[in-house]
């Protein structure tokens, strides 16, 4: 029975992490991420151990939220304040009851470092675990060329493989009825603003919704990415998501190079390697 209650739990807590989310009072996710992005920005800041993050799962999700980004580039230290690869810093969560905590920014890059947990609550071990092993699905996705497709819109707009080819392509993953994944349009409409006329962007969502829903849905939320429907068979067989919402950044050779759930976690990796530069 105890077990049973832990399961039901767990699958409450990532419910809220996936498509609600865990609300608060504090800031908005668009401020978290601005207020990150700028602290991000700053020369070799040092942060202070505070044990005190972990004594509820509240205080301890807030804090992780707001400050622990696995999907983006970071320097990884063990419990030893030793250097540690990204997969071996994201596997330790599996086999060890230990915390990340974000302790400086060096050279403009955050720098991690693994703690022992030091509590008993079940719910922090066990969403742990679980953005951990997202986190590991994402990771090893980089590098992997997407798998072949044949999307079209619902304007009749095809997309595929040969009429993608030399273009980036920014993937959604969402449905309707996934709170947060209506919740981040303004801020996806905004990232389509501010690339408009370049040519070798392509925005595209898949939705589960069906053709005839997503029209009628549009008729009072706008969104500016082009939107395939019915796509639930390719995201979940194909592209093995398993959470919503997802976003994928594919390459000009058709290759994943980021997959993340937030899109704060997408935009700097954007401007970094995209914008800066090319993919």
């Amino acid at each position: 029975m105890k077990n049973f209650y832990l399961v039901l739990l767990i699958a409450t807590i990532l419910s809220q992490l996936s498509c609600n989310g865990v609300e608060t009072k504090k800031k908005s996710t668009k401020e978290k991420a601005i207020t990150s992005l700028a602290s991000d920005s700053l020369l070799d800041r040092s942060f202070p151990f505070d044990s005190t993050f972990t004594k509820d799962f509240t205080t301890w999700y807030n804090y992780t939220y707001s400050n622990i980004r696995l999907a983006q580039d970071f320097i990884g230290l063990d419990i030893d304040s030793k250097k540690i690869d990204k997969a071996t810093f994201l596997n330790t969560f599996l086999t060890d009851n230990v915390v990340a905590f974000k302790t400086k920014i060096l050279r403009g890059q955050s720098v991690y470092q693994l703690f022992k947990l030091n509590s008993n609550d079940e719910s922090i071990k066990a969403t742990i675990k679980q953005m951990a092993s997202t986190e590991i699905a994402h990771f090893k996705m980089e590098g992997v060329e997407i798998p072949e497709f044949d999307f079209t819109d619902i304007n009749g707009k095809v997309y595929n493989k040969s009429s993608t080819k030399g273009k980036i392509v920014i993937l959604k993953c969402w449905f309707i009825h996934c709170v947060a994944c209506v919740k981040e349009f303004p801020e996806l409409n905004q990232l389509v603003e501010d690339n408009r006329g370049r040519n070798d962007l392509l925005f595209i969502s898949l939705a589960l919704d069906t053709k005839k829903d997503l029209i009628k849905f549009f008729e009072t939320k706008e969104f500016k990415y082009a939107t395939v429907p019915e796509m639930k068979r390719y995201m979940t067989n194909k592209l093995n998501i398993t959470e919503y919402p997802t976003h994928l950044l594919i390459d000009r050779n058709g290759k994943i190079r980021k997959v993340v759930n937030r899109i704060d976690e997408l935009v700097p990796f954007l401007k970094n390697k995209v914008i800066k530069t090319t993919l």
